[in-house]
């Protein structure tokens, strides 16, 4: 009978297949191996005539940290997998001798799992809604005699095989009606009043808020793990300033916001000069549909890639000419914005891609598939509401 999709059933068979290929895009030529999901005592409870990987996500643990989740929350579990290999003798120069043994494939096999997930222990996963990503790490754990003999006294007469124990976390279990998302803080500011049931209303025109204090900073590119920094450059030549968060308003026009002069704002970004098209702009858009804000959810907008820095030092007193910006955030980088929303929020960050290089003992630059550590900048926030009819 059919089954409706999970999240977490998504995840587990996307694994499969990237030990199924071995991280590649299609299988290597000389990896003729199986992969299976199950218990070994089902999936394996008859001779093979074929090598075989078998995942059993046999236990799932609440992750610690999110004892606050409530109804229509993303829950997040960490998974322990067991992978098992299961060997056939090969006769490879078909002379009726055993050139490789089973136990020898298993272990040909199981040092491929490992190299696999120390050369790429996290994997991206595309989510179920458009531009989502499910950040999964692999991490590999021992098990103890006594909890070898729990699992496989119980597959029946399978006996046991070289087994690895990997703990995958972490793995989302996603509601089927998400909860409606808030807005980040944008800025702060006091304001009393007896209508409690006014939690979103719009912030008076007469009351100031404060936004986040700007400070001079400078990258260290001599450290190899350096970390990019942002601000946000607006206004006219004469009355250019930074920020790191900026509301901005569109008009309306009927049921839907005139997007028609929409805001372009400058991005200022910090970081090793001598290196080009080494950073992205990386973000979460969320759309309000209701006027009075109480629905709406994050999405990851689109990766802008082949982004380069302005310079090492960001100083909010020294601020640079337009033309020395190489990046400016318009319209078409706020991914699917629709204009019958109420209110949009964007967080960016600037984000780089590195991974060590063994040979060379050094940190590298890399692509975001083939990267080991992911460095982001702090963010920017960019609030934009519907002027007042």
């Amino acid at each position: 009978m059919p089954l409706p999709t999970s999240s977490l059933a998504k995840i587990c068979n996307v694994i499969r297949e990237h030990v199924d290929t071995l991280g590649m895009p299609t299988s290597p030529a000389n990896w003729e191996v199986t992969v299976m999901i199950g218990a070994p005592g089902a999936n394996l409870s008859s001779n093979t005539s074929q090598n075989i990987l078998n995942l059993f996500f046999y236990r799932f643990e609440p992750f610690s940290f999110a004892a606050d989740a409530q109804p229509g929350d993303v829950q997040w579990v960490k998974m322990f997998c067991v992978i098992t290999a299961f060997g056939i003798d090969e006769d490879i120069n078909n002379d009726a001798k055993v050139d490789f043994s089973a136990g020898f494939n298993e272990l040909r096999m199981l040092s491929q799992v490992m190299r696999l997930f120390q050369e790429k222990p996290v994997m991206l996963i595309e989510g179920d809604d458009a531009g989502e990503m499910w950040h999964t790490q692999f991490i590999q754990r021992p098990l103890a005699d006594e909890q070898i003999n729990q699992i496989w006294s119980t597959q029946g007469d399978t006996i046991y095989r070289p087994s690895l124990v990997y703990e995958i976390t972490l793995a989302p279990i996603e509601p089927l009606v998400a909860k409606s998302q808030s807005a980040r803080v944008a800025s702060i500011g006091t304001y009393a009043s007896s209508n409690v049931q006014n939690k979103n209303i719009d912030w008076p025109a007469d009351r100031a808020t404060r936004y986040p204090a700007l400070a001079s900073v400078t990258v260290d590119t001599d450290n190899p793990q350096w970390a990019p920094a942002i601000m946000m450059l607006s206004g006219a030549l004469s009355s250019r300033q930074a920020s790191l968060s900026l509301h901005l308003q569109v008009p309306g026009n009927g049921a839907n916001a005139d997007l028609s002069s929409f805001p372009e704002i400058d991005i200022w970004i910090a970081g090793d000069t001598a290196k080009t098209n080494n950073l992205a702009l990386v973000g979460q858009l969320l759309q309000n549909p209701d006027a009075d804000k109480s629905a709406g959810k994050w999405q990851d907008i689109q990766r802008i890639l082949n982004i380069s820095a302005d310079t090492i030092t960001l100083d909010p007193e020294q601020l640079p000419e337009t033309a020395a910006i190489q990046f400016t955030l318009k319209k078409s980088h706020w991914s699917n914005i629709s204009p019958a929303s109420h209110s949009w929020q964007l967080q960016l960050f600037a984000e780089r891609y590195i991974r060590f290089d063994t040979v060379t003992g050094e940190w590298q630059e890399t692509t975001l598939e083939n990267a080991a550590i992911r460095i982001r900048s702090n963010p920017v926030l960019i609030t934009i509401t519907r002027e007042a009819p």
